[in-house]
């Protein structure tokens, strides 16, 4: 008897977890299909959203490069460089006061750098959302 009972509790015991055997993951196998209830999404390239996100970024890029850049240039221009006592602290001998170079270059006739590309986009993704923010409260501002 006591064989007996020591066979029938070693074939209760479970597998841990991951070291499952084949049988006990053929019972634990739903009766219908899994794909049965899966449904499909399609993704939209050119969406609403997409479409006022990218239109939002375009018109502030645009207005930034060709608008606001000369007046932002006028106005830094016009503040110059941080001074104290009479001179800037580059002049005094911060090697650390003076803007980074790299930052600053552009290949654009202009001078649209990565930092303004930047600011304006974001402005620009800031629009967008506050359109799309707007709609979808009922308001249409056209």
């Amino acid at each position: 008897m006591a064989a007996v009972m020591s066979l029938s509790t070693a074939s209760v015991v479970k597998a841990p977890l991951g070291l499952s055997s084949k049988r006990t993951n053929a019972v634990c196998l739903p009766k219908r299909s899994m794909r049965a209830g899966r449904t499909t999404q399609v993704t939209k390239a050119f969406s609403d959203v997409n479409m006022t996100i990218c239109a939002a970024n375009a018109t502030m890029l645009f207005l930034g490069r060709f608008a606001f850049l000369p007046y932002q240039r006028a106005q830094v221009e016009k503040a110059g460089m941080p001074v104290q006592n009479g001179i800037s602290h580059a002049e005094a001998g911060d090697a650390l006061a003076e803007e980074a170079a790299f930052i600053g270059k552009s290949k654009d006739p202009a001078g649209f750098s990565l930092i303004d590309v930047m600011a304006w986009g974001s402005l620009g993704h800031a629009l967008g959302f506050a359109l799309l923010a707007t709609q979808s409260n009922g308001y249409s501002p056209w």
